[in-house]
């Protein structure tokens, strides 16, 4: 009798599950598709976020909870995307035709309703919502950017009169909506790590127009006109350096010294090694000893250096070095931007990944420059992140006397192959850096020129659009004066 009454209550069992076969078949949750045109805007369910954006596809339950903006079994799904109208669709549930298939598959029909109504396995919902967003009229900005001059002081768009050749330009840009474009004389700039963009530029005699554009994320212009006077026979204050140099002084000239540095082969196994900085080390080398006033002796190629020889190579410039020379620190290899500690870092060849001691950080370069007691030095870096940092002694005889003034005036100046980002292993900085070098006609070529004659391309031929800049390093002593490159005659 008891195996009986097992064996029945078995079979009961049996007969009561596979009753409910929608709930075993077709399941308790549904799959719907999201699409948006515009695409990537967030979903949220019944008003809570799904931290998914359109298109994409969720698993919802098909018993739905009921809550303040849904009744039961009923779904709102809201569409959000900044700067659209934000839209809600509801979905109302639906009967599954399959559920009146139980009425024909078992006696048991009354179970299985009850089954699968309160499993949510009666219920389907859409396959797909399709919305279309309308934009926001009172989140469009059809406003232009502000510009904000800093530096020099205007006046209804006017300057001063200058007296010296060299103009420092520096303001702000506000607008509501991101920037996406700024340039002064048609040439890009990037924010600093101040938030300003900054600018050193050449007068020529007279009138000098300047142009500032700023361009927004929603493509309204901004543009800014400054004229500055520059006058070359302004007269000069007591204790100003005067413009024009004599040649006597121009023969106080000292010697040109450089200490170029390429790793690319690291010896922890975690830090990638390079392929190119020593061959780039070896080509600027090559083409400042055998084109310009840098003797052999006072060339040091250092490849694949560790930190120890680096900075003894520095230190030697302390007592090597007098005033009236001229010192170029050249180096390519890995850089690091730590956001924590707000420095940037070269990584010499026995650099550990896991040790910050053993990087030699932008701030210890600074001081470097600042100490050694050099006229000019010259930082060249081609690194990433690189932007964290900013022949006989009548050499001049037919110098002009701009050139004159910007080699009487002590320079510490920076020319970096990028900002704030990456760079690539081949390098299109030093390419055009080189080539620049190899071509030039000019008997005296400033650093600044240098740079400006290369910028553009190396912004319109690297593979991420890198931003090459230059500019003074700040707190090492530069008066405004250049690094001047000198061909051999």
């Amino acid at each position: 009798m008891n195996r009986k009454i097992t064996f029945l209550t078995l079979i009961s069992g049996i007969l009561i599950l596979f009753s409910s076969c929608m709930s075993i078949f077709r399941g308790t949750t549904q799959t719907v598709r999201f699409n948006s045109q515009p695409a990537g805007a967030e979903v949220y369910v019944n008003g809570q976020p799904t931290f998914q954006l359109t298109p994409c596809e969720l698993e919802l339950n098909k018993r739905v909870r009921k809550s303040k903006i849904n009744r039961n079994n009923e779904y709102v799904y809201t569409f959000v995307k900044d700067g659209y109208i934000s839209l809600d669709i509801k979905d109302y549930r639906e009967i599954d035709p399959g559920v009146w298939g139980n009425c024909f598959t078992t006696f048991l029909f009354p179970i299985a309703f009850a089954i699968d109504y309160s499993s949510g396995a009666a219920y389907k919902y859409r396959r797909e919502v399709n919305v279309v967003l309308r934009p926001d009229e009172s989140l469009i900005d059809n406003t232009p950017p502000v510009i904000s001059i800093i530096s020099p002081k205007t006046e209804r768009g006017f300057v001063q009169i200058q007296d010296k050749k060299q103009l420092l330009l520096k303001f702000e840009v506000y607008d509501k909506s991101m920037i996406s474009y700024v340039s002064v004389n048609n040439m890009k700039l990037v924010k600093n790590e101040e938030g300003f963009y900054q600018m050193t530029l050449n007068l020529q005699p007279g009138e000098n127009q300047i142009k500032i554009k700023a361009i927004d994320s929603r493509d309204n212009i901004a543009n800014e006109i400054i004229t500055v006077n520059y006058e070359t026979k302004a007269t000069i204050a007591p204790n100003e350096i005067p413009i024009v140099i004599s040649d006597a002084d121009i023969s106080l000239q000292g010697e040109y010294y450089a200490l170029i540095i390429g790793v690319e082969d690291y010896q922890d196994p975690t830090i990638a090694d390079l392929s190119n900085p020593v061959n780039d080390a070896d080509k600027l080398y090559k083409v400042l000893a055998n084109k310009y006033g840098f003797k052999q002796e006072n060339i040091s190629l250092l490849q694949n250096p560790t930190m120890r020889e680096i900075t003894q190579a520095l230190e030697n410039y302390f007592n090597l070095l007098s005033d009236n020379d001229n010192l170029l620190i050249f180096y390519a290899g890995h850089g690091y931007w730590d956001k924590k500690f707000k420095q940037g870092y070269w990584l010499p060849a026995d650099a550990d990944r896991e040790n910050r001691g053993t990087w030699i950080p932008n701030s210890l370069i600074r001081d470097y420059m600042r100490g050694i007691p050099s006229r000019h030095t010259l930082l060249i870096t081609d690194a990433c992140f690189s932007g964290g940092i900013f022949k006989s002694r009548d050499a001049f005889k037919n110098a002009s006397k701009a050139i004159k003034q910007l080699y009487s005036l002590p320079s510490r100046k920076a020319m970096t192959s990028g900002t704030l980002m990456e760079v690539p292993d081949k390098s299109v900085f030093i390419e055009y850096l080189i080539k620049r070098l190899e071509e030039n006609q000019k008997k005296y070529l400033p650093s600044e020129q240098l740079f400006a004659s290369f910028k553009i391309a190396v912004i319109n031929n690297s593979p991420n659009a890198q931003v090459p800049q230059f500019g003074e390093v700040r707190e090492t002593g530069d008066e405004g004066g250049d690094f001047i490159f000198i061909l051999k005659d």
